[in-house]
């Protein structure tokens, strides 16, 4: 009785075994694991299951309203008819790995960039939300470079030993421009945030910073009318 349940069992391996191993490329063969072999990821230009409010079924759908490309600049006017934003969409990184190009792409955006943001109560609150999220952890709360993982809860070294100087010493000999480039493209141990921030949340940020040091915002409209304030008016010959 035994050896006739073994032989069974052997029968039934190999004819599972020959039929399992199908060489006909147009068979898919015996599916296991479906989870395997089945993306639950729908399809291109499938048909979802879902329906939007108008009865739509497509996967594939247009993309929010004002969704623009990443990078490009966005078609709202006041960006767009303002130099000073233009100017901080359109700076680039071309560091190419030399430390003098670097340096030369540094001092570019002292000169070129300026702070197209007006100086409000919701910008320096947005730039608070954003520091807190990105900055306070490396920076500290009030920007002394006591972040949390430079000084850890009970006084000692954190794992970070790069620590960052405190703003009020730091920033008084900073650029708008230079705050600007450093945050997007990142200096010395600081990685770039280009990637997470957008240009706005990145001025937004630095209006907070700048608010840490005791500084006030020099935002380009500003600037602009000191400039028209500070030239003489000549009188006009009759």
């Amino acid at each position: 009785m035994r050896n006739t349940i073994y032989i069974l069992g052997l029968m039934v391996l190999a004819v599972a075994t020959t039929t399992s191993c199908s060489r006909n490329p147009k068979e898919p063969g015996k599916i296991f694991m479906p989870d395997m072999a089945y993306s639950p990821g729908y399809e291109t230009y499938s048909e979802s299951p879902i329906a939007t409010p108008e009865g739509v079924k497509m996967s594939a759908r247009l993309p929010v309203e004002g969704t623009i490309p990443h990078g490009f600049i966005p078609s709202d006017e006041k960006i767009r008819t303002n130099q000073a934003y233009l100017m901080s969409y359109m700076a680039k990184n071309h560091f190419t790995g030399k430390a003098e190009k670097w340096n030369e792409e540094y001092a570019k955006a002292a000169q070129l960039l300026q702070d197209p943001l007006e100086q409000s109560k919701e910008n320096l609150d947005k730039g608070k939300e954003v520091y807190t999220i990105h900055c306070k952890v490396c920076h500290g709360e009030k920007g002394n470079g006591d972040g949390q993982i430079i000084v850890l809860a009970d006084g000692s070294d954190g794992p970070y030993t790069a620590v960052p100087p405190a703003y009020k010493k730091h920033l008084p000999e900073i650029k708008d421009g230079n705050m600007f480039y450093s945050i997007s493209y990142g200096k010395g141990m600081m990685g770039p945030y280009a990637h997470s921030l957008s240009v706005t949340e990145r001025w937004q940020v630095i209006h907070y910073i700048k608010s840490l040091a005791g500084l006030t915002a020099t935002t380009a409209a500003a600037t602009d009318t000191a400039a028209k304030a500070a030239t003489p008016v000549t009188a006009e010959k009759k």
